[in-house]
């Protein structure tokens, strides 16, 4: 199953329903103290994971006997088991919205001193009728009583409570109707519905979330629970050598315990008469430890906290993994993994930052969920447009919200969070601050730019240097750097723009590609912008062929080369 949205009502700031749209790859975006964090630690303790809802989670001025979390699933089984072995579906059970989606509702009760055990809905397209409503909930003889009251034994297998079900429904529908509305059905109401909900909890995602604020060591529980899984089945692997080694240690050192007693009750009668040995069998578990240790062997909780984050996201992801593969062991359902993570950006270099965005887009590309949430509008555009939602406080209500990627939206951010970490936009007239900025799609566009640029200035085309403060440098990949037009984050900064992209036109002639011939349209008469596309291919088709030359000859084989590195 896939998370499709989230519904937060009644839980910390989140006094009003809400629903939260999910998609392979989703960007919480916002202000510190926003509601970020939030969604995450909802999620969390929706799927049963590190975070306790205490009563302290229920929201201030609102209803806290109702503190609810829910989640909206899609791609859903085309069966499950949800009575001792026979095969239904949540379509046929009436266990979907009116959207064809599975709605799971907890509902706390933080009105106490303590927590109490959740309640657990399905809001669903249901049968309202009487005679139709709460089948779920009945036991096997008294669906079969009811089989029985509608002479319906000729329809269904009465050892089946599902095909009961569906029988019984049939009949209802045809002499009166179902009258279909959307409510919550108990799923915690009774027995039998205490066995709908383990079939569903079966098929639920895995949710791993990784906070900003964790621990940042090697004794961290993501470092130390797979190291410590390692031991034990190495463990377990040589149980019969280990079982050898301690009988041996046993012999000899009862042997010695036993030469002592005999010396003792040569002595000393009375005291030796209450003394036994006896071998306390040794826990290996706890003897072998592991440890990290990076380069020179130095530990990893004395490396820098940016490595020892990198290194704890990569546990992170790999604990997870292993999570789902035991699920395949066991014989459970493949479940997909969602993974959610606090603050990617902390502590890390512009480059690493980078690198883990890319890194988490792959997980999403490879069919896995990923949830994040940043309030660098720079780390931001390194996702898709459609994955950004900006979370907020809505003016009328002073609540938050959270909105999707709209043009409007992305002057918000641009707006609300600037481009730089500072209030940098107010010193304007600061003899540092850039006069323009020149967006590229990557860091070698930047490097030729700059090298380009050093030339003239020496040859005195150009009367400054590249390499000053004026020049602010946006390195993007592609679909970055159309995201940076798309959100208009430069706009706030009031300076001019400039924007280099690649035409990667494969032929002479050819047309420029359609993504950049969109971004062309979007700035072409678009205030303080200018945008250029290269005629060949990209930067690196400029490179003159006797620069090549002077670092290594051709081969023989490369008869037209010079021709080919000018298409």
């Amino acid at each position: 199953m896939k998370l499709k949205a989230v519904l937060l009502e009644n839980f910390r700031g989140y006094r009003h329903p809400i629903r939260i749209p999910i998609s392979n790859l989703t960007s919480l975006i916002g202000k510190n103290d926003a509601g970020k964090s939030t969604i995450l630690e909802g999620l969390d303790i929706f799927f049963d994971g590190t975070t306790k809802i205490e009563p302290g989670d229920a929201s201030v001025n609102g209803n806290a006997a109702d503190v609810r979390i829910g989640c909206v699933f899609t791609d859903l089984p085309t069966t499950i088991d949800l009575d001792r072995g026979a095969q239904t579906t949540l379509a046929g059970e009436y266990l979907l919205n009116c959207d064809g989606d599975l709605e799971i509702h907890k509902v706390w009760d933080l009105s106490g001193a303590k927590a109490k055990a959740p309640a657990v809905f399905a809001r669903a397209n249901h049968p309202t009728k009487e005679a139709a409503s709460g089948l779920l909930g009945k036991k096997q003889k008294d669906l079969q009583r009811l089989i029985k009251e509608h002479e319906l034994g000729e329809q269904c297998d009465q050892t089946s409570n599902p095909s009961m079900r569906a029988a019984i429904y049939s009949a209802i529908e045809q002499q009166q109707g179902l009258s279909l509305a959307e409510y919550d059905v108990p799923l915690l109401g009774g027995d039998e519905t205490k066995a709908v909900w383990a079939a569903l909890d079966r098929y639920m995602p895995i949710f791993a979330l990784f906070k900003s604020d964790r621990e940042s060591s090697d004794q961290d529980k993501e470092v130390q629970d797979p190291m410590a899984l390692a031991v034990k089945r190495s463990l377990a692997a040589l149980e019969a050598d280990l079982a050898a080694i301690a009988a041996k240690v046993e012999e000899e050192a009862c042997a010695v315990a036993n030469k002592t007693l005999e010396q003792l009750r040569a002595s000393y009668p009375d005291l030796a008469a209450t003394l036994t040995p006896k071998f306390r069998k040794p826990n290996w578990s706890t003897i072998f430890k592991l440890d990290l240790a990076s380069n020179d062997d130095i530990p990893l909780n004395k490396r820098g906290s940016g490595v020892r984050r990198l290194v704890l996201l990569s546990f992170f992801q790999a604990e997870a993994a292993r999570k789902r593969l035991e699920r395949v062991q066991t014989g459970q359902f493949t479940a997909p993994v969602i993974y959610g993570v606090e603050e990617p950006e902390t502590s890390q270099h512009p480059e690493n930052q980078v690198r883990i965005i890319e890194a988490l887009q792959a997980l999403s590309d490879a069919g896995e969920q990923v949830i994040l949430t940043t309030h660098v509008p720079g780390l931001a555009g390194l996702v898709p447009v459609e994955s950004l939602r900006f979370v907020d406080r809505c003016p009328a209500i002073d609540a938050p919200r959270v909105r999707n990627g709209t043009d409007d939206i992305y002057a918000e951010i641009a707006s609300a969070l600037g481009v730089f970490p500072t209030a940098v936009a107010q010193a304007a007239n600061a003899p540092d601050f850039p006069r323009v900025a020149v967006c590229v799609e990557g860091y070698t566009d930047e490097t030729a730019l700059r090298s380009l640029g050093r030339i003239l200035e020496q040859a005195g085309v150009i009367h400054f240097s590249v390499d000053t403060r004026a020049i602010f440098w946006v390195s993007a990949g592609g679909s970055s750097l159309h995201a940076w037009v798309e959100r208009r984050y430069l706009d706030s900064l009031g300076i001019p723009q400039f924007y280099l992209c690649d035409s990667d036109r494969t032929t002479r002639g050819a047309d420029m590609k359609a993504d950049t011939a969109r971004l062309v349209e979007m700035l072409t008469g678009r205030p303080n912008c200018q945008v250029w596309v290269t005629r060949k291919r990209e930067i690196e088709n400029y490179l003159h062929p006797a620069a090549l030359l002077r670092c290594c000859a051709p081969p023989a084989t490369w008869s037209i080369w010079p021709l080919e590195l000018t298409i």
